[in-house]
């Protein structure tokens, strides 16, 4: 089954050949996201509440999350909406070509989350975030998981100053560098350590730095990334954002913007075949670990599904949209 949804400049839709699927708690979880963020100030004046209302968050996370139980989906959703508000935040004037303000702030928001500081320094984002992690902190599976999902937010964290930085010094980066700083831009490791507690699944840390899972989970969080590049071109070219993968090949390789389009298209697409050969080959683990790498892989395929089917229908990456 392939999406119907969405055009790339002319050359047809993207496709995705896993099944659509959507958590039935989706619509009521994002009405609840929405009041969560504008009940802590998180919106701001003017179109806030639109803008959050029309980017569909619980949506989204029930579409990357389509098993997980109601409570776990609330707590994905309010996450999403905290991390796509403090991007937009990071992308306002007084952040987006100020990277050392931008590392203060983050460093005060991880000071919250690993629980050294109480969040009231850090205004309506840092009560926010202390929400979060009081009812995170029930949830995490071991103290090894807390301590990687910390480290999965500061690296995006850093991928954001990464980005802040070169938006102050004019650099487009280079294809090899974009490719290897896409998934933790995108939030992608931080969203793969949320399937233990949005489906139960818990792979020893052996299985899942194995060559074989560790591959299978990049392929699939190319797919997401490089879709999202695609569609979100017309936004991020409207706001003289350089951070898409589009805009990274015709600057490496000298080709028009339609060119472009078809060669990441190209790589997406060799992207899913490779991540649907990478699972035939999957060695064995023994039966209790392979029954929640299959769990594992079925969320991993939701994502990407999910993502182009959430991308199309969300306000998020129309130009002229809120940031990323």
């Amino acid at each position: 089954m392939s999406t119907e949804n969405g055009h790339r400049d002319g050359l047809g839709p993207l496709r995705c050949p896993f099944p659509a699927a959507i958590n039935p708690h989706a619509d009521e979880v994002h009405r609840e996201t929405v009041e969560w963020a504008e009940g802590f100030g998180l919106l701001g004046p003017g179109d806030g509440h639109r803008m959050m209302r029309d980017t569909g968050i619980g949506r989204l996370a029930g579409r990357f999350h389509p098993g997980a139980g109601r409570e776990e989906l609330r707590l994905i959703s309010d996450w999403c909406a905290w991390m796509f508000l403090r991007d937009d935040l990071a992308d306002a004037p007084a952040y987006f070509r100020h990277p050392e303000r931008l590392a203060a702030l983050d460093a005060a928001f991880l000071d919250i989350l690993s629980g050294r500081a109480s969040g009231e320094g850090c205004g309506s984002f840092g009560r926010a975030l202390r929400d979060l992690r009081e009812r995170l902190l029930p949830k995490v599976p071991a103290p090894l998981w807390l301590r990687r999902f910390l480290r999965s937010v500061e690296e995006h964290f850093e991928s954001t100053l990464w980005e802040a930085t070169n938006r102050a010094r004019g650099v487009v980066p280079d294809l090899e560098t974009y490719l290897r700083m896409r998934p933790i831009t995108g939030g992608m490791h931080v969203d793969t350590d949320f399937i233990e507690i949005s489906s139960g699944v818990y792979l020893p840390p052996e299985v899942r730095r194995h060559p074989a899972v560790s591959a299978l989970t990049g392929a699939s969080n190319n797919v997401v990334c490089w879709a999202n590049d695609i569609i979100s071109l017309a936004k991020e070219r409207s706001r003289g954002d350089v951070h898409n993968l589009v805009l990274v090949l015709r600057a490496s390789r000298r080709l028009t913007t339609r060119e472009a389009v078809a060669e990441a298209a190209r790589m997406y697409e060799a992207e899913v075949r490779r991540f649907v050969r990478l699972e035939r080959e999957l060695p064995p683990f023994g039966p209790a670990i392979d029954a929640n790498l299959r769990r594992y892989v079925s969320v991993l395929k939701s994502r990407m599904r999910g993502n182009l089917d959430w991308t199309y229908e969300s306000a998020r990456y129309r130009a002229g949209a809120a940031s990323r």
